[in-house]
């Protein structure tokens, strides 16, 4: 059964009685991130009335386009959405309502005609200032009732364009017309009227938005022609998998996947050799799809990685230790003595997302399908914020961030058991792109594995590898 979401705050505060009873269910306004979070599906539907932008990032066109891309329809109105339908209705995202066609058509430009202040969902988002659109519509009605003349509203639009969104009001009418030296009379009678014919074309478009997805088939709404082609750029990638185990409301840091990745690729003892099968796992299915051979009978993922190095020109084989000059900086002293073909496989699985260039996060991601590691890693990762909260709370001033570096390698050169000289290659082998992103991962888990060395260990138990 095709779902329907659709995100909305101050310009439809009572879209969830509204809608009660339906196949509709509402969201609070849209942020950075949120659509990822949802889960949909080919023919479900999701609308978007209201955004954030200010206190949180805006949703992002790329986000958009995704769905639209898996054949999700998206519609947008009245204010966020209607900004985005604007942008993105030639790739299929569908707009609502005359907020919409004015950004479509050029009769509106500027972000900030949609923008207003708001309480909190608390108390209702009850508006504290008014969006332009709405004085604009106001406005025309004015002239059209022969309140005022044109001259006089375009006069007043003009200060309050100027004005930060959160100023504007009827309530500020009269200081508007101060600095545009109107007469007082007229300027209050203008805002006598407008407090009582106000125009809401936001709340009308989020109308006409709820109706059409409680009324319109999936079929009706699905996008004609060619679904747009999106490119899993790295951000995309980065976006997706941060969303990934993460509900709306949730707090990213304590509930997504990446978090349980992060904490086993710190402090689980048995990481380095799961990261090794895996890189080389994932070098051997590229070569058997990109290189077109045959996968002979036995030949393990450990040939098969090494085979694809030579084939992306990093190397000749056989392996020929005066050839592997460029190895130094990938190996520990002790390591130069191994063999050729060991050296190579090291330099691979360390240099797995420099050399090939492969997304390493999401095949990673696999070792929490194992329920006792899924399970070790939430509890660490529970415990480890308990710890930050109760520091936090005791100590207001500090956060995570004033932890010194110099204590955060200190403690992984312990739990990592290497020298200071050698943290940057155990980075490399707990598939970190440098020590320095094992620090900022490492900083929500500082205090707990710090000061609870027994309680903070990890082990995922995963079998050997080649």
């Amino acid at each position: 059964m095709p779902r329907k979401y659709c995100f909305v705050g101050p310009s439809l505060p009572e879209a969830a009685e509204l809608t009660a009873g339906s196949d509709i269910r509402v969201l609070p306004p849209v942020a950075a991130g949120d659509l990822m979070r949802l889960g949909v599906r080919g023919g479900d539907t999701v609308g978007i009335v209201d955004g954030y932008f200010h206190q949180t990032g805006s949703v992002r066109h790329k986000e958009i386009l995704d769905l639209l891309s898996r054949d999700v329809n998206v519609l947008g109105a009245a204010s966020m959405g209607a900004l985005r339908a604007a942008e993105l209705d030639r790739f299929g995202m569908k707009g609502v309502g005359s907020v919409y066609a004015d950004y479509r058509d050029g009769r509106l430009e500027a972000d900030d005609e949609v923008t207003l202040l708001h309480s909190p969902a608390e108390e209702g988002y009850r508006a504290l200032s008014e969006p332009l659109v709405g004085i604009r519509a106001t406005f025309a009605y004015a002239v059209e009732q022969e309140v005022c003349d044109a001259s006089t509203t375009g006069q007043l639009l003009g200060i309050l364009a100027r004005w930060p969104f959160g100023r504007r009001s009827y309530a500020a009418l009269p200081a508007a017309g101060a600095e545009a030296g109107l007469d007082p009379a007229t300027v209050l009678a203008l805002q006598q009227f407008c407090v009582s014919h106000r125009r809401d074309p936001k709340r009308a478009d989020s109308l006409l938005l709820l109706e059409r997805m409680r009324d319109v088939s999936a079929a009706e709404l699905s996008p004609h022609g060619e679904r747009p082609t999106v490119n899993r750029t790295s951000f995309l990638y980065a976006w997706q998998l941060a969303a990934r185990g993460v509900g709306l409301g949730e707090d990213t840091a304590r509930t997504s996947e990446l978090g349980l990745l992060r904490a086993c690729q710190l402090f689980a003892d048995d990481y380095p050799a799961h990261h090794r099968r895996i890189a080389l796992q994932a070098l051997a299915d590229e070569c058997a799809s990109e290189c077109g051979e045959q996968k002979p009978s036995g030949t393990d993922p450990q040939e098969r990685a090494l085979r694809h190095g030579e084939h992306r020109g990093l190397y000749r084989l056989p392996a020929n230790g005066s050839r592997l000059a460029f190895l130094d900086q990938w190996l520990k002293t002790a390591q130069t003595e191994l063999s050729p073909c060991e050296q190579l496989t090291i330099f691979l699985v360390r240099a797995f997302r420099t050399a090939p260039g492969l997304p390493w996060d999401e095949p990673a991601l696999g070792l929490l399908q194992e329920p006792s590691t899924r399970t070790a890693a939430q509890r660490f990762v529970r415990l480890a914020w308990q710890a930050n909260d109760r520091a936090l709370k005791d100590r207001p001033g500090v956060d995570l961030y004033s932890i010194s570096k110099t204590r955060i390698l200190d403690l992984l050169a312990e739990r990592w058991d290497v020298p200071p000289d050698e943290l940057e290659l155990a980075a490399l082998d707990r598939n970190f792109t440098s020590v320095e992103e094992a620090v900022t991962a490492a900083r929500p888990f500082y205090l707990f594995a710090r000061f609870n060395r027994t309680a903070a260990r990890l082990r995922m138990g995963i079998p050997s590898t080649p």
